[in-house]
């Protein structure tokens, strides 16, 4: 089973950072050749997919959860599910506000070169829902969760 690490920041601001994660591909194609065009012009925009392509198949990990502090397994348990539940909802509002933007990328398709306009918010979208369809269906009860106090 691959890994992920998470390292909490602020138990109190609900705010956690994915650290280490596998590098995102596809078997579709044109979503492979949007991510390829991304190698080359935007890796921070493929890092960030990456991370949204893992979100949406936690179940297929070993979560691993980093904190400084000596919280109780259960406590941070509960934590990450409320971190989820707003980043449910967070992707929901992103994929509300890709559909109404993407009509609007077809103008910029005109121009020469890589339809780069059009291939991020698309991805950004493919990506978003795939994430907000997969976050749906997760119980942190049923997810490997090992924590780390470092």
């Amino acid at each position: 089973m691959k890994k992920i690490t998470f390292e909490i920041k602020s138990i109190l601001k609900l705010k956690l950072d994915m650290v280490e994660f596998p590098e995102l591909n596809s078997k579709r194609k044109w979503v492979q050749k949007g991510i390829d065009v991304l190698k080359q012009h935007a890796p921070g925009i493929l890092a960030y997919l990456s991370k949204e392509s893992i979100m949406g198949r936690l179940k297929e990990y070993e979560i691993i959860l980093k904190t400084e502090r000596s919280t109780k397994e259960e406590r941070l348990e509960f934590f990450f599910n409320i971190w989820l539940k707003k980043e449910k909802a967070k992707r929901l509002l992103f994929v509300f506000i890709e559909v109404l933007l993407i009509p609007f990328t077809g103008i910029l398709a005109l121009l020469p070169g890589p339809n780069f306009f059009f291939y991020v918010p698309a991805l950004l979208l493919y990506y978003h829902f795939t994430t907000y369809r997969g976050l749906r269906h997760i119980d942190v009860d049923e997810l490997n969760i090992e924590v780390i106090h470092y």
